[in-house]
């Protein structure tokens, strides 16, 4: 069988000069073309067949010449992607696209890489193409209601995560994310339902348990959203998934922490603040400065204060320290180099109380 040549035709002014060496980015004329000559023509030898690159002061066009049945175009470039060259990913997508408009497999893909890349439009044009030629194809209103909710259409992105849990109910990304949705549209009563059953069908995804975990304490249940960020952390280790949960963790015991036993001191809290007054005698204010700022952010990492176990080690201060030691700390440190700073605790009854006993 005779090759096959596929055209791709764009204008120059729409090339993307930052995927050119450093050196050649601000070349003009017969220079630039080129140097977007050579561009392409490396980012196709790999796969074989021939590429023909025309570059005229106003227009670029691709044409390349496959074999009669080479790898799908859609699966080389997906490996691009999952390798981390987008744009090599993205540019063979196109050129499957222009042989093939409906290729399902190039506008699932396409439009994904888009959508991660923050071209929202595109990325939802793709996906409800994909949807309307390939209804059944896997995943594809989930990824459509992805793009929707990125570009902040809420009412669009349930619908599509609705048209998913209807061709199949056990679909555990279509509940996750239709909860998140109904969340973001404050229907946290249906949010709840979903995002229930998207921890059952996905036990090890630690986006869905922090999914879960917000829509709880929205409502309230923080008993509830603690174990669901207890789960996130334990899954997503050392991640940003967990991370976050471990903020939110650190708020709702910091909430804890000041509405209970309210009107009546905080003894372990006193007794954590005589002790850190009683350390700060014998420092000059520089040292206490710069304890208190390496506690400061230590803490905007997301120090716990739910445990008392001492688990903190610092710089700037021998031994182990528990969150709420650190807390103290802090708080009685700000007390000494700039009382007018707020660190989202109130611990005034407890720090005068220590000035007292100390």
């Amino acid at each position: 069988m005779a090759d096959i040549p596929h055209d791709i035709r764009f204008a120059l002014t729409e090339f993307d000069r930052s995927q050119l060496p450093e050196p050649q980015r601000e070349l003009h004329g017969e220079a630039f073309q080129e140097a977007v000559r050579e561009y392409f023509t490396k980012r196709f030898q790999p796969y074989g067949g021939a590429a023909h690159i025309a570059v005229s002061e106003e227009l670029v066009i691709l044409r390349w010449t496959g074999k009669a049945e080479p790898a799908p175009l859609a699966s080389q470039a997906a490996d691009q992607l999952r390798e981390g060259d987008t744009d090599k990913g993205i540019a063979l997508l196109r050129v499957a696209l222009q042989r093939d408009p409906n290729d399902p497999d190039a506008l699932y893909n396409l439009g994904m890489a888009l959508g991660d890349r923050g071209e929202a439009n595109e990325a939802i044009r793709l996906l409800h193409q994909l949807t309307t030629s390939h209804p059944h194809y896997p995943g594809a209103n989930v990824a459509l209601g992805v793009a929707n909710a990125r570009a902040g259409k809420w009412d669009d992105a349930i619908a599509a995560f609705r048209v998913a849990l209807e061709r199949d109910a056990h679909d555990g990304l279509a509940r996750k994310n239709l909860g998140a949705a109904l969340a973001q549209m404050d229907l946290l009563e249906e949010a709840l339902e979903h995002l229930k059953a998207a921890v059952v069908l996905l036990q090890d995804d630690p986006e869905a348990w922090l999914n879960l975990g917000m829509a709880l304490e929205q409502t309230g249940v923080t008993a509830e959203a603690e174990t669901a960020y207890r789960r996130v952390i334990a899954l997503d280790k050392t991640g940003s998934l967990a991370e976050r949960a471990e903020q939110r963790l650190t708020r709702i015991s910091s909430e804890r922490f000041t509405g209970e036993d309210s009107g009546e001191l905080r003894e372990d809290a006193v007794a954590h603040l005589v002790d850190a007054l009683k350390r700060f005698a014998s420092m000059t204010d520089g040292q206490v400065r710069d304890l208190t700022f390496e506690i400061a952010m230590l803490g905007s990492k997301g120090l716990s204060i739910r445990s008392r176990e001492p688990v903190h080690t610092l710089r700037n201060l021998p031994g182990k320290f528990s969150g709420l030691e650190l807390l103290c700390l802090e708080y009685a440190g700000f007390q000494r180099i700039d009382p007018s700073v707020d660190i989202g605790i109130d611990l005034s009854a407890e720090y005068a109380e220590a000035e007292r006993r100390a």
